[in-house]
């Protein structure tokens, strides 16, 4: 099913299927293919028989707004996503990686938008990203790309860096995703992008180091669902783990055949356990 766009002074908001509504949050960098409106987790989540909202943050895809590139963006833009579509709240919430950073804070600064909370490979911050994220999935000592994702990454935090440099980071992260490689979609680097600067959005990964929300997860009373890959190398279980011990109604799903994107790897069993959540009122079983 096509998402229906509605333009809001410069914004995208998406909205597709029927039932009841969820706020999904979209990726707040430059690291996707496409909208989170025409995104998997979205259309999972209408097969669900949902009545799924989400937007394009500004900068990015269908927004042409000048873009702030920080979290208090992102939460502003979550409320009028819900306005522009017409959703009241409060509304369930769900989020995937750095997406699912960005619903965990719009549960902790605006509670009264968040009915219930689903995480999908999600953390606390970046003081976790820092502690077990990649490159921690590789050694230094047997592994070259421990080597490449730390010089490129220092240079795009730095600011510095072209189009490449991003697009290499990204493959080599989107890579270790996946239980199984070839579900990865890679971009292709072209010789043209060594003299391209990055995406306008890559300013996120400057922008997230300011991020830590570990210290007011108990914050969060609302129901709340943490769905980690067993094997994901971008926020693995010690990053859920810290959710559910901190978050007050909160309970874990671990996928044990998943890397960072559960609803590719396990998607009949991603919909079995999401349903569950959302349709009993917030009870999971694993």
């Amino acid at each position: 099913m096509l998402p229906i766009v509605r333009e809001s002074g410069g914004l995208a908001v998406y909205t597709a299927g029927d039932g009841a509504p969820v706020l999904v949050l979209p990726y707040p960098h430059a690291s996707t293919l496409r909208p989170m409106g025409e995104d998997v987790l979205a259309q999972v989540l209408v097969e669900l028989g949902r009545s799924v909202v989400t937007f394009d943050p500004p900068g990015a895809y269908r927004s042409t707004r000048p873009m702030r590139c920080d979290m208090a963006e992102m939460i502003d833009c979550s409320v009028e996503a819900l306005r522009v579509a017409g959703v009241s709240p409060p509304v369930d919430v769900v989020g995937h990686s750095m997406g699912a950073l960005c619903a965990l804070a719009l549960a902790v600064e605006r509670p009264e938008i968040v009915r219930r909370l689903v995480l999908v490979g999600g953390c606390s911050g970046f003081a976790a990203v820092r502690r077990w994220s990649v490159p921690h999935n590789w050694s230094p000592w047997h592994h070259r790309e421990w080597w490449a994702c730390m010089w490129l990454g220092v240079r795009l935090m730095l600011g510095g860096g072209s189009l490449a440099t991003y697009r290499r980071l990204d493959n080599l992260v989107e890579q270790a995703s996946y239980v199984d490689p070839r579900q990865a979609q890679l971009v292709p680097v072209t010789d043209e992008d060594a003299g391209r600067p990055p995406p306008p959005r890559a300013c996120w990964l400057r922008s997230v180091r300011g991020v830590d929300y570990r210290d007011r997860l108990a914050e969060v009373r609302v129901p709340g669902l943490v769905i980690v890959g067993r094997h994901d190398p971008q926020t693995p279980l010690p990053c859920s783990q810290e959710l559910v011990n901190g978050m007050t109604d909160a309970r874990m799903a671990v996928f044990e055949r998943s890397g960072h994107s559960p609803f590719v790897e396990e998607a009949e069993r991603f919909r079995q356990v999401v349903g569950s959540f959302l349709d009993d009122g917030g009870t999971t079983t694993g």
